[in-house]
């Protein structure tokens, strides 16, 4: 039997999952695919920031803890946004919503309470990425495009 059809991160995009934790990496990488996403992941803000460097990647959405031992995920969505303008960010937090409201959320950030079931998580994703058209905003930083 076939899967659900492949709903890429945006319009042949991918969703890149950054978390330290090989287990809730796994788990909440299982829930995007199982949701129909292509996931490429990252255990940490050193591989996820090299991914975002390679041209070749194409992006829809950054998914990211906000503790890791390395960087937080606030400073990697610092960069990520640097390295490609427009990226959609989704945090996950295990904050509550009064703490989290505080932790760099808002404009093109927008965060997720752990633990979370698959329905939320791909229902999040869904609505994050069908909020505006993520076209070529996902690609690292080029004065040549428009």
């Amino acid at each position: 039997m076939e899967g659900p059809p492949r709903e890429p991160g945006g319009r042949g995009k991918a969703i890149l999952l950054v978390e330290d934790s090989d287990v809730v990496r796994a788990v909440v990488a299982r829930m995007l695919t199982e949701g129909g996403f292509a996931v490429i992941e990252a255990p940490g803000p050193k591989e996820a920031e090299a991914i975002l460097r390679r041209e070749d990647t194409p992006l829809g959405l950054l998914l990211t803890d906000i503790v890791m031992p390395e960087s937080s995920g606030i400073e990697l969505a610092e960069r990520a946004e640097r390295l490609r303008p427009g990226l959609r960010i989704l945090l996950m937090t295990g904050y509550s919503e009064e703490a989290a409201e505080g932790k760099g959320i808002g404009g093109n950030r927008e965060w997720i309470a752990k633990p979370f079931t698959q329905e939320q998580i791909v229902a999040k994703v869904r609505n994050i990425l069908s909020i505006r058209n993520v076209g070529d905003n996902a690609h690292p930083a080029d004065p040549t495009r428009r």
